[in-house]
């Protein structure tokens, strides 16, 4: 049985998942509205190769209170992940 991989990885390590044939590297960078960052234009600007951008607004689900950014439902966040196959 194979470990999973480490959450935070150095960029060497970064380097050799992406040439994994098993891991599928998402991006999901966000920054605050008010902030002049875009988090989709950095990643296409800087992306590391064979890595994907996963957008945490179209995944977020609605809240009743208005509250942005809740945990989707766990069939829409499977299928947001599932759209970058490995």
């Amino acid at each position: 049985m194979s470990s999973a991989p480490p959450l935070l990885v150095t960029p060497s390590q970064l380097r050799d998942l992406s040439s994994s044939e098993n891991v599928c590297i998402l991006d999901a960078s966000w920054h605050m509205p008010n902030s002049p960052r875009n988090a989709r234009e950095e990643f296409l600007a800087k992306r590391v190769k064979g890595t994907n951008f996963l957008d945490l607004d179209e995944v977020s689900s609605p809240n009743d209170l208005g509250l942005k950014h809740m945990m989707p439902e766990e069939r829409v966040f499977a299928n947001a992940c599932g759209m970058y196959q490995v």
